[in-house]
This record gives C-alpha cells, structure tokens and sequence, in this order.
C-alpha cells in the first residue's frame, strides 16, 4: 500500500506540472484544484498499480533472501510456489477489483477531469488589476491604476476608458481614490470612486462623416460602476456532450458502440455502392428482371454538336458530384473506422490493467528471490528497467493499433506476450535456485566464450 501511495503521489506531481499552464492565473478556488486532483488520482492507477506490485514484490522477495529466510523455508521443504501461493491469490483479487475499477470508475473519473479540465481552459484569466498597466479583459472597458494597496481593494489615481458602446474611446473617467469589491455571489465586481471627473463626447451613431462634436465635462465626489463578471465565472459543461468518448464507457457501453459503428460502416459501404452503379450503370432499369438492359452502342458521329456539347458538360458535373461524393465518403467512413478502433483498445484496456497485475508479480517475486537483496537499491533499478519494457511496448502496440499496423486486440497485448514467457522463466529459475544473477557464474561463460573465438580466429 505505501509503493502504492507513493506512485499515485510522484504521478500526481507529473500530472499537475503538466497542466500547470492551462490552471495558473485562471483565479481558481483551492477547491477546484482539489477537484482535478481528485478526478486525476483513478486515471492514474493503470501505470501506478503494475510498477508498485513489481516494485512491493521486488523489495519483499528480496529482503526474504538477503535475511536467509527463503533458504530456511525451501530447507523445511517449502518450494517457492507454496511460498508465492498466498500472494498470487491475493495479487488475482487485486487483479480483479482493477478490472471493475478500470470498468466503473476510471470511466467517469475521465470524463469529469476532461470536462473541468476543457471548462478551466476555456476561462478567462481572473481579475488581476495591477499597477501603472490598462487592464483590458473587461469587455467595453481600459481601466489603469497607479497604486493598488495590498488588500487589492483600495485604489488611487484611476483611470478607465469606456468603450462599451463601440463606438471608440467616447467616454473618460478619472478618479483620485477607489474601491473594488464583488458581489456575494461574485457575478458582478463594483468600482466606487471618489473625487473624480468623467469626460463624454457627444456622438452621432449614424454619422457616415467625420464631425466636430463638443464635450461633456462632469465632477463627482462618489461614483458607482458595476461590471458584468460572468465571461470570468467557471462554467461547467453539459456531460451528455462527452457520453460518446470511448474513455468515457464501460465495457457494455463500448461494446454497443462498437457494434452501432459496424453497422453504421456496413450501411454506409452499401449505399455507397448503390448509389455509384446508379451513376455509372449505362442501360435502361428492368422493372420486372430488376436488372439493367443494355444499350445499343452509338458513336461519336451520330450525334449532333450541341447534343455533344451538352452530354460532355453533363459527364463533367457526374465526375465532379461523384468525385466529391467519393472524398466524403472516403473520411466518413474513415472517422468512423477511427472511433471504432478507439472503442475496441479501451474494450481491451479493461483486461490489460488486471492481466499487466499478474504477470509483474510472476517478475517481481522470483527476481526477488534470485537476487536477494531488499530496500529501495537493486530492486527500484529493476523494477524500472522492466516496467519501462511494459510501458513501452504497451503505448508502441497502442500507436500500432491506431495506425491500422496491427489489430486493436495484437497491439493492446502486445507487453503482456513479453512478459509473460519472462515472468514464468524467472518463477521457473527461482524455485530451482537459479545463479542467474551471480557476476561469477556470467564471468565464466564469458571467459569460455571468449576462448571459443579465439580458436576459430586462429
């Protein structure tokens, strides 16, 4: 449990750090940016829970073998397969409850982290009125202010530019002193000044030529603007508009949907052959036959120059329909090819999380037992050479299956069919005492090796 925590954790930072950009200056509450962490942390499991049960058996089986208690137990006649029976039992019951994870919630946690995540990006920068520079992300309107105080609240020396009924720079307003505030329920920010003039030009809106137009001069002592904030709010969007993402659905879900999709391609390739014999079908329909009855051939001669003229014009617009109807066809059925590709790798993903749980303890715990040694030295070396096997075979197959390489199922599989015959080698050599990993016994067969060649080269 504590591997496990600590990969959620690392995988958290490297997450956060990478939206970093799209969350910083947006204004958010700290419960907003709990809520992404929260909706991060179940999308994060498939790569933290292999590495940890790896890592958790690298670390145990090696601290049994350096303390010399694995040899105690095989010494009473304890094979390594009785000794690893309670813990692949318990590794299956975590394999499985990864499969309903992955089914049920890390589903809906994608969904609600994409969906916050599209909605924050989509917000404008929060209010952040600094000095001496025009503040211009309120619609109509430039606003300047020399000093600001630390409490953000109190101004001095302000000036703002109304242009909100577009019509340029038709009003001035200049201020000694101010206060901004916002409402309860933060939906409008209010600027009382204080000891201030305001300017206005007296405009003609259907004026088509340049006028001379007097000014407007006005003091006040005190002053009220108020200031639509609702461009700054976070809006949260409609989940039914991201229902039909194949990260989003669970193993029922994708498979109706990768059925719909097969059927939408099978009516759509045969319309699309219809509809070109249609086009291209030279002969007159046969009602009763429900066939098409052959023309007599005619040449170029028999007819006329204007019949000519127009049954090339004619010809010219069928190969620009039929040319155009051809295209849309051709990235119809690609988009739809495409969401059915993604819909068969996120049905297959469901297996791979728990199978990639199996086949990491077949390589953990032997290789723990072979190299007998515990702590956080040899074995997070190795833990991380073999997971980066599993992870980078696992995106290649995933790359693959997107690119029509190899199918949805050879690509999603394709780290498990490595690791697989490497796990059982290693439970195989382990529980039979295996000098796999000696120095010594590698130096011999080099050095035999090395003798070998030296003959043939001489």
């Amino acid at each position: 449990m504590g591997t496990f925590l600590t990969m959620i954790l690392i995988l958290l930072m490297q997450n956060v750090w990478k939206y970093i950009d799209d969350l910083i200056g947006k204004g958010l509450e700290w419960t907003v940016i709990l809520e992404i962490a929260f909706y991060i942390i179940p999308t994060l499991v498939p790569l933290a829970l292999p590495l940890a049960i790896l890592l958790s058996s690298l670390m145990a089986f090696g601290k049994l073998g350096e303390t010399y208690e694995l040899t105690a137990l095989k010494s009473a006649g304890i094979s390594l397969y009785k000794i690893m029976q309670p813990l692949f039992v318990t590794i299956c019951i975590i394999a499985v409850a990864a499969f309903f994870f992955s089914n049920h919630v890390i589903p809906y946690s994608n969904m609600k982290f994409k969906t916050l995540l599209y909605d924050i990006m989509n917000k404008k920068l929060a209010l952040n009125i600094r000095e001496g520079v025009f503040f211009n992300d309120i619609e109509g309107y430039s606003i300047k202010v020399n000093k600001k105080e630390a409490d953000g609240r109190l101004l001095e020396d302000v000036l703002i530019y109304d242009h909100s009924q577009r019509m340029g720079n038709t009003k001035v307003i200049k201020a000694a002193r101010g206060s901004m505030y916002t409402s309860e329920n933060n939906r409008y920010l209010y600027l009382e000044l204080f000891d201030g003039y305001s300017y206005e030009e007296m405009s003609i809106k259907d004026s088509k030529k340049r006028v001379d137009l007097p000014f407007s001069r006005a003091s006040f002592k005190q002053e009220k603007i108020r200031f639509d904030m609702a461009s700054f709010q976070l809006e949260r969007s409609d989940k039914e508009r991201y229902s039909n993402v194949a990260q989003f659905m669970n193993i029922n879900q994708l498979q109706e949907n990768e059925d719909s999709l097969s059927r939408a391609i099978e009516i759509k390739l045969t319309e699309f052959g219809e509809k070109l014999h249609s086009y291209y079908a030279f002969g007159d329909m046969d009602s009763s036959q429900n066939t098409f009855a052959k023309i007599a051939p005619f040449s170029r001669a028999d007819l006329s120059k204007s019949n000519r003229k127009r049954l090339t014009k004619a010809a010219s617009s069928l190969v620009r329909t039929s040319k155009s109807y051809i295209y849309n066809t051709k990235r119809n059925l690609k988009f739809k090819k495409k969401k059915q590709t993604k819909a068969k790798i996120e049905w297959h993903r469901k297996f791979t999380l728990s199978f990639a749980c199996i086949v990491l303890f077949l390589i953990g715990a032997p290789l723990g037992a072979i190299i007998r040694k515990g702590g956080m030295g040899m074995p997070v070396l190795i833990s991380i050479l073999f997971f980066l096997v599993y992870h980078i075979s696992s995106i290649t197959g995933e790359k693959s299956a997107y690119q029509y390489v190899i199918t949805a199922a050879e690509g999603m599989w394709v780290s498990s069919l490595i690791l697989t015959p490497l796990g059982l080698f290693f439970t195989y050599k382990a529980a039979r005492d295996s000098t796999l990993f000696e120095w010594s016994i590698h130096r011999g067969i080099l050095s035999r090796l090395q003798k070998l060649w030296s003959r043939k080269k001489f």
